[in-house]
C-alpha cells in the first residue's frame, strides 16, 4: 500500500513537472493607438523613451560601427473602429464593417442585431437603425 502511494504521488509530481514547462505566458506590447505586437520566443525587447535612441553594433574588421536601431513596427492587432462599443448596439452596427473577418462571431451578430432585412448593410429598414435618432433620415427618402 506504501509502494503504491508513493508510486501515485511520484507520478502526479512528474505531471505536474510537465505540465509547469508548457505553461508559459506571451509577451504582448501595446501601443498609444491600440495595436499591439506579441513577442516571439526567440526575440529580446529593449524599451527606450522617444527622447533617446538605441544604437546596434556591428564589427567589420577591426572596426567597430554603431547605427541608430529603428523602431520596430510591426503590429499583430491593429485597432477596429468597433472597438470599445457595444457589439449589437447602434453605435456598433453603424461603425462594423460586414464580412470583411468572413464568417465570425462579429458578423453573426450584425446579421442578428443590426441588419434586420437581410439586405447585409446597416440603413434604412432596418428596426435598430429606424427606430434611432438616425432614422429621420429615411422618412424623407421614401
Amino acid at each position: 500500500m506504501e509502494n503504491d502511494t508513493s508510486m501515485i504521488l511520484g507520478a502526479l509530481c512528474a505531471l505536474t513537472i510537465l505540465a509547469s514547462a508548457d505553461a508559459h505566458a506571451d509577451t504582448v506590447i501595446t501601443y498609444d493607438d491600440g495595436s499591439t505586437y506579441t513577442v516571439k520566443d526567440s526575440q529580446e525587447v529593449y524599451v527606450s523613451s522617444k527622447a533617446s535612441s538605441l544604437f546596434k553594433r556591428r564589427i567589420q574588421g577591426k572596426d567597430t560601427f554603431f547605427y541608430v536601431q529603428e523602431p520596430w513596427a510591426s503590429r499583430d492587432y491593429v485597432a477596429e473602429p468597433t472597438d470599445g462599443l457595444t457589439v449589437g448596439s447602434h453605435e456598433w452596427c453603424k461603425a462594423f464593417v460586414p464580412w470583411t473577418s468572413g464568417l465570425s462571431f462579429d458578423q453573426v451578430a450584425f446579421n442578428q442585431a443590426c441588419d434586420t432585412n437581410g439586405d447585409s448593410k446597416y440603413g434604412c429598414g432596418d428596426t435598430q437603425f429606424d427606430g434611432s435618432e438616425d432614422g429621420d433620415v429615411c422618412s424623407s427618402q421614401t
